[in-house]
């Protein structure tokens, strides 16, 4: 994660080493703290034995969705999304399929908390995030995922979106005026985790704009 952070060009206000673990790469302001005083600063069961602090650049609604008209690519939009796992695993999934930019609305975990950085692998970095409001997005038009009742994938010009909205599994989406796409499932299976509908979405949209 410091290498993808490092890569992305945030600024490091200080870096700590585990006593006996070494940097993937030199940086003047580091400490090299004990195996106690290390375990009593870090949130996770088991650290892998650096930890930093820096700062990132939160980007307003319309510098994300300029990033995201440049690239040609709909915004990401991420509503009431609670679970900072699968906020992480979005955007590290976004970021794996060309997504230049996404949004969070009010209810959505914060993506870059710890638990959400973990879970991008750092790949939350590499995006334009910024939060926002539906009165920001009032310009874009696009489709929200429903696990259900939406057009199907493969007929949906989804590439061409303003926006593609992942909502929660358990309230949907907050907005009931969007068009919908749904992917399809086998007889039986009620829905697919967010991230995982996030994936098979935005990999359509990246197979799509190479052919």
């Amino acid at each position: 994660m410091l290498s993808e952070a490092k890569a992305a060009g945030l600024r490091f206000d200080l870096i700590a080493a585990r006593e006996g673990d070494k940097l993937p790469f030199h940086y003047e302001s580091r400490v090299t703290l004990s195996a106690g005083a290390f375990r009593a600063a870090t949130q996770t069961v088991t650290p892998q034995g650096v930890i930093a602090i820096a700062r990132v650049h939160e980007a307003t609604p319309a510098e994300a969705i300029q990033a995201a008209r440049a690239a040609r690519w709909p915004l990401v939009v991420l509503d009431r999304v609670q679970d900072p796992g699968n906020v992480g695993a979005i955007c590290r999934t976004a970021a794996a399929a060309g997504a230049p930019a996404l949004v969070v609305l009010e209810g959505t975990a914060d993506p870059f908390g710890a638990k959400a950085v973990r879970a991008s692998a750092g790949n939350v970095f590499r995006l334009v995030v910024a939060s926002a409001s539906w009165k920001d997005l009032a310009s874009l038009d696009g489709y929200g995922a429903a696990s259900a009742g939406g057009a199907q994938l493969a007929t949906t010009p989804i590439e061409n979106a303003g926006m593609i909205v992942l909502g929660s599994e358990v309230h949907g989406l907050s907005r009931k005026d969007l068009k919908t796409v749904t992917v399809p499932l086998s007889e039986g299976v009620e829905s697919l985790n967010v991230a995982a509908a996030a994936a098979v979405i935005l990999f359509e949209v990246r197979r799509r704009k190479a052919a």
